[in-house]
């Protein structure tokens, strides 16, 4: 951590990691380690008020449940805790608290667009312990102590740096755009006792291209309604680039915001193509933008699939799959209090929709190493006996996706 911030005198990633070694498999005294997380914030303009708060919350919850508090990064800390059926209903409820009071109180412009899925990762110890590992090797390797000078120099995401990227995009074409700021992934079918079937990729802006090239001194987070407009702008530029990106209009999968289905650049998208193409396609959209927009997004999602396309949701909180059921007759588990179950274990969980012929599939699994959680509505052809029973896969180590 920067020397200017002050802190607690919290011990570090490297003595947790040394502490996760040492323990017997399984654990007894702690289960889990909770990372908790302020990086969405725009922190260089944080006070020494907002860290000495940040470290007093993290560590009075953890005296409350008998935790061990760790510094991992200038805006991580670790609670090494034990986590029972009995107090984990608290646990989580208290820590988001505790965090959504900070961010209240310190960014308030910021409040309403924290992503809580980035806020609190629960990693159990029980069955991803050597993730939790892993992790703390990365940063033990990659401290917040080492980042360059630059990082308390960094000015707020400005309305004239939108119009920088599309500058950008008009000058080196879209096919160069595409190579250069469009990033892909693979999403595989899993399948019990099977090895991973690759099914498509999915395309995104690579947002850590865009600040080494064109936002070299922008804090990106923390923006407010300005990165949801820079957003929607990015959106715009893929959906222009998607011939370059998929010229065989192969299965794949794109990210967008709601508000990107209303655009020029989205009907000119339906327009160049057929529903043969649609088909091919799913359109992931962020449950917290569904949300903001539900009544503009039902009009999307019905736009999409009357042309033969797929929606998405996507980076979903497993508490609210009940209410994120993209307007259809959802089955969901026969109790509730298997949910918990599942995400501890880290399934990869699916609900059949009986109406649309697919499947609503939840990654649950917060201890592998992803950057998002999915929550998908896929399976393009309607199957003999449909709907089909629960079922539930482990999914393998490392990235996490499915389809």
């Amino acid at each position: 951590m920067a020397a200017d911030i002050p802190k607690y005198d919290l011990p570090d990633a490297a003595v947790l990691l040394d502490r996760l070694k040492a323990m017997p498999d399984p654990p007894s005294e702690f289960t889990a380690v909770m990372v908790l997380s302020l990086s969405m914030l725009p922190v260089a303009e944080a006070s020494d008020d907002f860290w000495l708060d940040f470290d007093r919350s993290i560590v009075e919850f953890s005296d409350r449940y008998l935790g061990k508090v760790f510094g991992l990064a200038a805006t991580e800390r670790g609670v090494l805790i034990k986590i029972t059926d009995y107090n984990q209903v608290g646990i989580n409820s208290d820590v988001k608290v505790a965090l959504l009071r900070l961010i209240q109180e310190h960014f308030p412009d910021n409040f309403g667009m924290v992503d809580q899925s980035r806020l609190v990762r629960t990693i159990d110890l029980r069955f991803k312990i050597a993730t939790a590992q892993k992790m703390l090797e990365r940063l033990v390797v990659t401290k917040d102590e080492e980042k360059p000078p630059e990082f308390h120099k960094m000015r707020r995401l400005q309305e004239g740096d939108i119009g920088t990227v599309v500058q950008v995009s008009n000058e080196i074409g879209t096919a160069q755009f595409a190579q250069v700021f469009i990033r892909h992934q693979k999403i595989a079918v899993i399948e019990e006792g099977q090895a991973p079937d690759e099914v498509m990729h999915e395309y995104f802006i690579g947002m850590d291209m865009l600040k080494q090239h064109v936002f070299k001194q922008v804090e990106l987070r923390g923006s407010g309604n300005l990165f949801n407009q820079l957003t929607i702008t990015l959106d715009q530029l893929v959906l222009q680039a998607f011939e370059e990106l998929n010229p065989g209009d192969a299965k794949c999968s794109i990210n967008l915001n709601v508000e990107s289905v209303f655009t020029k650049s989205f009907q000119a998208f339906v327009d160049s193509g057929d529903d043969q193409v649609f088909s091919k396609i799913v359109f992931e959209f962020r449950q917290a933008n569904i949300l903001q927009h539900y009544d503009e997004f039902a009009v999307a999602s019905q736009l999409i699939t009357s042309k033969g396309g797929t929606v998405a949701v996507d980076a979903t909180f497993p508490d609210t799959v009940g209410v994120v059921n993209l307007g259809r007759r959802t089955f969901c588990p026969n109790s509730p209090m298997k949910l918990p179950k599942y995400k501890r274990t880290g399934r990869f969980l699916c609900w059949p929709d009986w109406m649309t012929k697919s499947a609503l599939i939840l990654v649950t699994n917060w201890a592998l190493p992803c950057s998002r959680v999915f929550t998908w509505t896929i399976c393009s052809r309607p199957r003999r006996g449909f709907p089909p029973p629960l079922r539930e896969t482990n999914p393998p180590s490392g990235r996490g996706a499915a389809f």
